[in-house]
């Protein structure tokens, strides 16, 4: 029996934690699970941008292993705290838990450094509310990481492995405060000159990298006058992508015009090119400026008319809204 496991792409899940760690982008967990329930072998499941989804991907028949991105608030400051999570489905039967619990030293070795390691087999337990508490607990404590941790694993068991030391570092590519430039091929611009004109049909555009490349330029991918289900077609799930809508709301029963910002990186999107697109954040706000609302999506559910029009009616007559 194997006493080890290995990841199947090892690079992916390193760019995938990396990212996490990364302060420039907005990843906040990655999800590690074993491939086709083999204790030596393991795979990145799941890269997340809302730590409340966690919960929501867990399997209550599998172990699996969770690296999440949480703020916490210390002397009046809030600082980045990373948490390491063991994740054991109660519906795992008892001889392969302790199969699983042979390898895990090799498996928790690749999610150093954290603050924070909690293992469990309860969804409550990834609570952003029990989380934060124990973090703040375990601000400014002496560490507690034993010398080995074969023995010590129990449910709800909880282990501080760093000593506070403020904001971590940033563990990617580092940026500067206005962020990277990148180049916009003009038929973009025209596009979005023309989703602005009152004079045009033109409803919407999207834009995406030229060959997927996070280098640029930004090319064309297409514009139209239909709705926010032709956005949908022309997004890929591999691909980042960037899109303007122009919708209408009612405000005191006057039609007005309002822009959707859309920042789309589908599900297939690499975690390493996640990073990378971060730094353009400023470039293309000002490309794709003003606009009243922003949405940053990976599902065509994100941006369902229903949703976007939500969004656009909370924003409607609040001025500061408008970026």
């Amino acid at each position: 029996m194997s006493t080890s496991a290995t990841f199947e792409n090892l690079e992916e899940f390193q760019e995938a934690a990396t990212s996490v760690r990364n302060d420039a982008t907005d990843d906040a967990f990655v999800i590690v699970g074993h491939v086709n329930n083999n204790p030596a072998q393991v795979a990145v499941v799941k890269v997340g941008q809302n730590v409340e989804d966690i919960a929501d991907n867990l399997d209550n028949s599998q172990v699996m292993y969770i690296l999440a991105r949480y703020e916490s608030s210390f002397d009046m400051s809030k600082t980045v705290k990373f948490v390491y999570f063991r994740w054991l489905g109660e519906e795992v039967p008892f001889t392969k838990k302790g199969k699983f619990g042979v390898v895990h030293g090799s498996i928790q070795e690749k999610f150093n450094p954290y603050h924070l390691f909690i293992e469990t087999g309860s969804v409550d337990d990834f609570k952003i509310e029990k989380i934060q508490q124990q973090l703040e607990e375990n601000t400014g404590k002496k560490s507690k990481v034993l010398e080995s941790t074969q023995g010590h694993q129990m449910r709800g068991f909880t282990q501080t492995q760093l000593p506070d030391r403020g904001r971590a570092a940033k563990s990617g590519p580092q940026i500067s405060s206005e962020g990277a430039s990148i180049q916009i091929d003009p038929q973009v611009v025209d596009a979005i000159s023309l989703v602005r004109s009152d004079e045009s049909p033109v409803s919407w555009v999207v834009a995406e990298y030229q060959d997927g490349n996070p280098k640029g330029p930004l090319v064309l991918t297409g514009h139209g006058e239909g709705d926010s289900q032709d956005i949908s077609a022309a997004l890929a799930d591999d691909k980042p992508m960037y899109a303007l809508y122009r919708a209408t709301d009612m405000v005191d029963d006057i039609t007005t015009v309002k822009f959707v910002y859309i920042i789309w990186v589908g599900n297939s999107v690499k975690p390493m090119t996640k990073a990378k697109i971060s730094t353009h954040k400023g470039t293309l706000e000002a490309a794709f400026g003003p606009f009243h609302v922003t949405i940053f999506a990976t599902d065509a559910s994100d941006i369902s008319e229903k949703i976007i029009m939500e969004k656009v009616s909370s924003a409607s007559g609040t001025k500061s809204n408008v970026k």
